[in-house]
């Protein structure tokens, strides 16, 4: 009984790796957001406010 539930899981797990969940913009996103966080962190020792910055920096870029 363990194998018909293992069997599917471990297809699935197997077939989602391969998949793409973001596309170039959010990645360019994520990595902008973090790299804020850490700046923000470093000099106002606030990661949201830094990461609020560059997400909203990056999307306000974003829309030619």
């Amino acid at each position: 009984m363990k194998k018909l539930f293992i069997l599917p899981t471990l297809l699935l797990v197997l077939t989602s790796c391969q998949a793409k969940y973001l596309t170039p913009e959010g990645e360019r996103l994520v990595k902008n957001v973090a790299a804020g966080c850490v700046f923000g962190e470093i000099f106002f020792e606030d990661c949201k406010a830094g990461a609020a910055v560059t997400g909203a920096a990056t999307i306000i870029d974003g829309q030619n």
